[in-house]
C-alpha cells in the first residue's frame, strides 16, 4: 500500500457514502483511472490481510467502502500501523536522526550510508536537508570530518521526541523505535517500565497507554544520551524535584552505574507532565496544576468574561489549567506533540476559533507563554463549549418548508436542532405559504428567517437550502456550508483576490512576504513580529496550502487573499505551494460565520489540494527531502 492508496483508504473511511472516482481524484491530485487502479490494489491488500470489508463500485453512484461490522477499528489500526511504510523517506530520516543522536560515534556519511543501506550521495542530500530543519529549532548539524548535532541538550532531546511523535504511535513502535531501544538490553527496558509504574502509583492515577509509551521513549533517550556523555548541567526550573524523583534519581544511578544530575530530574519531571496530556476524569480530579498554570487560566477566564459577559464555568478551569501546564512544559522542553484535532478546530470550526482567538491572542500572559500551535488548538477545543453556553456564535433562524405529513415536519424540525446548535427552526410552513409570502411586496420572510430549508427545490428568490427527507448529518453539513446567506436574506460577500507572491525558501521568508503584501494592500497594520506570532500560533496547513484566519486588532479592513507561492526562478516554496489569508476587522466580528464559510469555499475552489499529502505534522512545513 503506497501513500496515495493509503490516502484513498482514509478518504473512503471518512466519506462513508458514495463519491465518484473523479471527486477522489481531485481530492488526491490524480486521474480517475489512477483512482480505479488504486481501488483494485486496496481490495487486494484488504483480502491479503484477512478483511471481509471492501471498496464497492456502483455505476452512476461511484465508490464506497463497505465495512463489515467489527472491522472498522481494525481498518483504522491497519492504516495507522502502515503510516511509516507509506512514507519510506521519512522513516529513513528518522533513523538517520536517531543514529546521529542516540548511537555511539564517530559518525560519517559513509558509516551512515552503510547503516541505512543507502548510497553516500543520498545520505549527503539528507544531511543538507537536516541542516535547514535543525536550524529552525536552534540546532545545527556540523558536516566536517565527523557528523554531529549541536545545540542545547534539552533542545536536542525535545527535537528527537517531536520527530518521533509526528507519526502514529503503532508505526513508530514497529518501524523506528527498535533502533533506539536496541541499545538497551531487555533487563534495562523492564527496569524502565517498573519506573513508570512506580511513578503512576506516586501520582495516584494511571497514564493512558499512549502516555506510557511516550514517557518510556523519553526515558530511553535520556539514558542513552547520558551514557554517550551528554548530561544536563542545568535546567530552567530550579524547583526541587520532589521526594519521588529524588528516589528515582538514586535508582537510575544504581541501575545504570552513571551520574544523574538534579537538572536531569527536573527535565524528567517536566517530560512526565508533557507526556500525560491524555487525561481521564479521575486523573484530572487527582492532579493539582502549578500556580503559574492556574494564574494563566484565571487571566484567560477573566478576558473571556469581559468579552462575552459571562464567567467561564468552574468545571472548565481545571482542564484549562492542566492543558496550559502541559503546553508550558512542552514549550520549555521544545517538544511538539501533534494534535490530531488541530485541523478540525482551526479549519472546520473556523468561526469559533477566530472568535476565541480575538480574545485569547490579546491576553499578554498567553502571548508571552508562546505555546506551540497544537497546544493552542487544545485550549480552543476546551473553550468551544463556553462559546455555546454564552451564545456568542450566531444562531440562524430557519424556516422549514414542507409538503408532507406532520410526522416528517416534526422529525425534520427536531433533527435540524438536534444535530446543530447553530440552527433554530422558528416556524414550519407549506410551499404555498412561502410562495404567497414571497409574491407580496415587502415580504415578511426577510424579517422572520435568515434562510429556508426544504425537502424539494423552491421556486422563490429568498435564500433556501434543499436537503433530503432523512435529515442526516450530511444534510446538516450542507446547511452549514450554505451559511453565507444571512441577515434578512442578504448574502455577505468579501472582496478577495488571487495573486502570485515571491517568497524566500524558509518559513520566515514566507511570513515576511505575507506581512509585507498585506500591509502594502492596506489590509493589516501591525508589527511583523506580531504577525509572525499569529501565523505560528493560529495557522493550519491544509493539503499544500497555509491557511490563516484572524479577527482582531491590527486589521484595517476585511479581505481575503489567496497567494500562489513562488521562490526565485519560479520554484515552489517547499511543501506549501499556496497561502490563503482571511483578515476580519473588529467591526465585522458579528459576521464571522458567513465570512469564514465563504473563505473556506474559496480555499476549496482555488487553493492547492493536489497530491497525496501525509499526516506527518513535524515535516509538513518543511521542504520535501526528495
Amino acid at each position: 500500500m503506497n501513500s496515495r492508496q493509503g490516502a484513498l483508504l482514509r478518504a473512503l473511511l471518512n466519506a462513508g457514502d458514495y463519491k465518484t472516482a473523479g471527486e477522489y481524484g481531485r481530492e488526491l491530485g490524480c486521474s480517475d483511472r489512477t483512482v480505479r487502479s488504486d481501488v483494485k490494489a486496496l481490495n487486494a491488500a484488504l483480502a491479503r490481510e484477512g478483511f471481509h470489508s471492501h471498496v464497492d463500485r456502483q455505476r452512476g453512484a461511484g465508490l464506497r467502502i463497505v465495512v463489515v461490522p467489527d472491522e472498522e477499528n481494525r481498518l483504522v489500526r491497519l492504516l495507522g500501523e502502515a503510516e511509516a511504510e507509506m512514507h519510506p523517506r521519512y522513516e529513513r530520516l528518522c533513523q538517520e536522526m536517531l543514529a546521529l543522536t542516540c548511537h555511539p560515534g564517530p559518525h560519517t556519511a559513509d558509516l551512515l550510508a552503510r547503516r541505512m543501506f543507502r548510497n553516500k550521495q543520498q545520505i549527503q542530500a539528507d544531511l543538507h536537508w537536516w541542516q535547514g530543519v535543525l536550524e529552525l529549532s536552534g540546532l545545527s548539524l556540523s558536516l566536517g570530518r565527523y557528523l554531529k548535532v549541536e545545540g542545547p541538550e534539552w533542545t536536542i532531546r525535545g527535537f528527537v521526541m517531536s520527530m518521533l511523535f509526528s507519526f502514529p504511535a503503532p508505526a513508530v513502535r514497529r518501524r523506528i523505535l527498535p533502533s533506539l531501544v536496541g541499545s538497551l538490553d531487555p533487563y534495562d527496558r523492564q527496569f524502565l517500565e517498573r519506573c513508570i509504574a512506580e511513578m503512576q502509583r506516586d501520582l495516584g492515577f494511571e497514564f493512558s497507554s499512549n502516555a506510557q509509551w511516550q514517557f518510556g521513549v523519553y526515558l530511553c533517550i535520556m539514558v542513552t544520551r547520558i551514557r554517550l556523555g551528554h548530561s544536563l548541567a542545568a535546567w530552567r526550573d530550579a524547583r526541587e524535584p520532589g521526594p519521588f524523583f529524588a528516589y528515582l534519581q538514586k535508582r537510575l544511578e544504581r541501575h545504570f552505574s552513571m551520574t544523574v544530575s538534579d537538572a536531569e530530574m527536573g527535565l524528567l519531571r517536566d517530560m512526565a507532565n508533557c507526556c500525560t496530556w491524555q487525561w481521564s476524569l479521575a486523573a484530572m480530579e487527582a492532579y493539582e496544576p502549578t500556580e503559574r498554570a492556574r494564574a494563566l487560566a484565571d487571566a484567560i477566564a477573566s478576558a473571556l468574561a469581559d468579552a462575552f459577559g459571562a464567567p467561564v464555568p468552574d468545571d472548565m478551569r481545571k482542564p484549562l489549567a492542566i492543558l496550559l501546564e502541559s503546553g508550558l512544559a512542552r514549550r520549555g522542553c521544545g517538544l511538539v506533540a501533534p494534535n490530531p484535532n488541530e485541523e478540525a478546530v482551526k479549519y472546520e470550526a473556523m468561526d469559533g476559533a477566530c472568535l476565541l482567538s480575538s480574545v485569547l491572542a490579546e491576553v499578554p500572559a498567553l502571548v508571552e507563554a508562546d505555546l506551540f500551535s497544537p497546544d493552542y488548538a487544545r485550549l480552543l477545543l476546551v473553550l468551544f463549549d463556553y462559546l455555546e453556553q454564552v451564545g456568542a456564535l450566531r444562531c440562524y433562524r430557519v424556516g422549514l418548508v414542507v409538503n408532507c405529513g406532520i410526522d416528517l415536519a416534526l422529525w425534520g424540525a427536531h433533527r435540524i436542532e438536534k444535530l446543530s446548535s447553530r440552527l433554530q427552526v422558528t416556524d414550519v410552513l407549506t410551499e404555498n405559504e412561502v410562495a404567497a409570502a414571497a409574491a407580496r411586496p415587502g415580504s415578511a420572510l426577510a424579517e422572520r428567517f435568515d434562510f429556508l430549508v426544504s425537502f424539494e427545490p423552491l421556486d422563490v428568490k429568498f435564500p433556501s437550502v434543499t436537503i433530503s427527507p432523512a435529515v442526516s448529518r450530511a444534510d446538516i453539513d450542507h446547511i452549514i456550508a450554505s451559511v453565507p446567506l444571512w441577515r434578512r436574506g442578504r448574502e455577505v460577500r468579501t472582496a478577495w483576490e488571487q495573486e502570485v507572491l515571491p517568497v524566500g525558501p524558509s518559513p520566515e521568508g514566507l511570513f515576511a512576504a505575507l506581512h509585507g503584501r498585506l500591509v502594502d494592500e492596506g489590509l493589516v497594520d501591525m508589527p511583523r513580529e506580531r504577525f509572525e506570532w499569529l501565523l505560528w500560533t493560529l495557522s493550519i496547513v491544509k493539503d499544500r496550502t497555509l491557511v490563516l484566519a484572524w479577527c482582531g486588532p491590527g486589521v484595517r479592513r476585511t479581505g481575503i487573499r489567496i497567494f500562489r507561492l513562488e521562490e526565485g526562478d519560479g520554484a515552489e516554496c517547499g511543501r506549501c505551494t499556496m497561502a490563503a489569508v482571511l483578515v476580519v476587522a473588529p467591526a465585522d466580528r458579528g459576521d464571522l460565520t458567513p465570512l469564514t464559510q465563504g473563505f473556506k469555499r474559496l480555499v476549496e475552489d482555488y487553493a492547492d489540494t493536489s497530491g497525496a499529502v501525509n499526516d506527518d505534522g513535524f515535516f509538513v512545513c518543511f521542504p520535501d527531502p526528495e
